[in-house]
């Protein structure tokens, strides 16, 4: 068994980061929320609501996944 390299552990943290927010646009699109992935490190964040009053859903659904996950 190799050690795992600096660069192993930044690209397996990203794939998690990459597959989670994917997650979550499949999770807000099945309850009717629009939105999309970002691109280009944007500051902003890493999905887009095309409908920004559906913000406070979201925020809430997040809050519920986080209570759900870190039990």
């Amino acid at each position: 068994m190799t050690d795992q390299t600096d660069e192993d552990k930044m690209m397996e943290r990203l794939l998690i980061h990459k597959n989670m927010i994917g997650w979550l646009i499949e999770k807000l699109k099945a309850e009717g929320i629009e939105c999309q992935r970002t691109t280009g490190n944007d500051p902003n964040g890493d999905i887009l609501l095309i409908n920004p009053e559906d913000e406070p859903r979201v925020k809430n659904m997040i809050r519920k996944i986080q209570q759900e996950y870190n039990q």
